[in-house]
């Protein structure tokens, strides 16, 4: 392929995902060798949006991941069209647990929530509103810009974040934060 189709499968893919995607993970998906390549490809698309003042914007995220999303100015204005997912109570319950625990093991997650959360995770990520990094022998979860702009937050800080879920974990899932603080009163009894 020339640098017009590579350019067009790139932007095809940050586009379908809905989500950050690492270089690592484009390249496999695309079959795109060259990292390097890769990322000039990606900052050439961001570049062109940014150039022609889009209302969509191409950004690095978490460190060296690459994402497609609507600038913060545009989002407040346009959420109320975007289409809530259908989410069993299960999964929200999980989702609002790591909502507010971010960033958190999968193994504290699945200590609190039962087994059944894999598979809560499992949807959540293909639905782009969390998202799992390896992590020593587990994976870190939080929260996405999607999740960010599905739920209303102005941007994707786990601290406003954290913070607003802090009351509906509180008074919605009084039986997790009674689970999270027995843990956590022995997690600190482990440490010494």
């Amino acid at each position: 392929m020339g640098l017009l189709e590579d350019k067009a499968l790139v932007e095809a893919a940050l586009f379908v995902a809905g989500r950050p995607l690492s270089l690592k993970e484009l390249s496999k998906a695309l079959g795109i060798k060259s990292l390097e390549y890769l990322e000039k490809l990606i900052e050439l698309i961001a570049s062109e949006y940014e150039e022609r003042k889009s209302a969509i914007e191409v950004v690095k995220v978490l460190g060296d991941k690459w994402v497609m999303q609507l600038k913060q100015e545009y989002s407040q204005k346009v959420i109320h069209l975007m289409p809530k997912p259908e989410l069993r109570a299960g999964e929200l319950k999980t989702l609002a647990l790591i909502a507010y625990l971010q960033p958190v093991e999968q193994s504290k997650i699945i200590k609190l929530r039962g087994s059944q959360a894999y598979e809560h995770i499992k949807k959540l990520l293909e639905m782009g509103l969390i998202y799992a990094e390896p992590y020593e022998r587990t994976k870190l979860l939080g929260t996405t810009q999607k999740f960010a702009e599905l739920y209303g937050f102005p941007e994707n800080d786990p601290e406003l974040i954290k913070e607003a879920f802090k009351k509906v974990i509180h008074s919605e899932y009084a039986d997790l934060m009674e689970k999270i603080e027995k843990n956590n009163r022995k997690d600190k009894r482990e440490e010494a």
